[in-house]
């Protein structure tokens, strides 16, 4: 997916950015538009009330590890989920996602009453910006422990769940969409073009769509969250930029190392291919050494 941008004159939050997701998924104000958009990609509880949690977890360890999520809440039947936003996916990610549902269980099983090992349902819901399953056609994948030893997949703990909705899988325009479109086609672009739309498109009709255009339209901010937009979209523009370049520089001294690896590479390959002619010659060991420089 492409980077997102920003301009003076936009009317709607970039959705995707840190703050803009926050803002859309992790408010009081906007809990309705989280539990439209859970009850829509989780389909096997429906969830009618849920209460945010605080979105660092410290584990206690000698060193005070610490893991912070997005949106963190808990449902009224005592399940916990995550909801994170990944614009970029980095080698680690998967396990990254597997820290962030076992911290969750953990944290609970930890200050829980209970006695015994009981371990409390967490679903980890990944919106990526970017592939994560290129190898898998369908989306978004949900993970399990499952069973598949039979010839079927048989669910043998579901008390860790993880969804990824792949955003690139999904439609990428308005113009791409009909009134049949599946919510996560509709969601998609809504999070990819949102901030380019002047007004929200017909197709959104009313419901959790016409809320997410609502709660993140600028002229009902006040100038403090207005600020604090601003200031938060133009530093993860900042950082995203220094990224690239750094990536860039280590890109191409990558290249120019390689290059002159494979210089030295060929002129000892080529060095020895002279010496092994020179054994068979009948030379000795040292005048060999002397005449290509190879150590004996």
């Amino acid at each position: 997916m492409e980077k997102f941008y920003y301009n003076e004159n936009q009317r709607y939050i970039i959705p995707t950015s840190d703050w803009g997701f926050k803002r859309l998924f992790g408010t009081e104000m906007n809990k309705e538009i989280l539990i439209g958009f859970l009850n829509e990609v989780i389909t096997d509880m429906v969830i009618v009330g849920l209460e945010y949690l605080n979105t660092e977890v410290i584990l206690p360890s000698t060193k005070k590890r610490r893991v912070v999520f997005d949106v963190y809440c808990r449902c009224e039947d005592g399940t916990r989920i995550i909801v994170e936003m990944q614009n970029c996916v980095t080698e680690s990610f998967m396990d990254r996602s597997l820290v962030y549902s076992a911290s969750s269980i953990i944290e609970n099983y930890l200050y829980s009453r209970r006695k015994g090992y009981s371990a409390n349902r967490t679903y980890l819901i990944v919106i990526a910006g970017e592939t994560v399953f290129g190898n898998v056609e369908h989306s978004p994948v949900r993970l399990a422990m499952c069973d598949i030893d039979s010839g079927s997949t048989r669910v043998l703990n579901d008390k860790l769940l993880q969804i990824f909705i792949e955003l690139p899988k999904f439609a990428d325009s308005v113009e791409e969409l009909r009134e049949d479109s599946c919510f996560l086609d509709k969601f998609a672009v809504v999070m990819k073009r949102m901030a380019e739309c002047e007004t929200p498109p017909e197709i959104f009709g009313e419901g959790i769509f016409r809320r997410l255009f609502d709660a993140a339209d600028l002229n009902g901010f006040n100038a403090q969250d207005k600020e604090q937009y601003k200031t938060a979209v133009m530093n993860e523009l900042d950082y995203e930029a220094t990224l690239y370049d750094f990536k860039e520089r280590g890109r191409k001294e990558g290249i120019e190392e390689g290059l002159a690896q494979g210089l030295n590479e060929g002129e000892a390959k080529s060095k020895r291919a002279i010496a092994e002619k020179l054994k068979a010659m009948g030379l000795s060991a040292e005048q060999i050494k002397e005449a290509t420089g190879i150590d004996i």
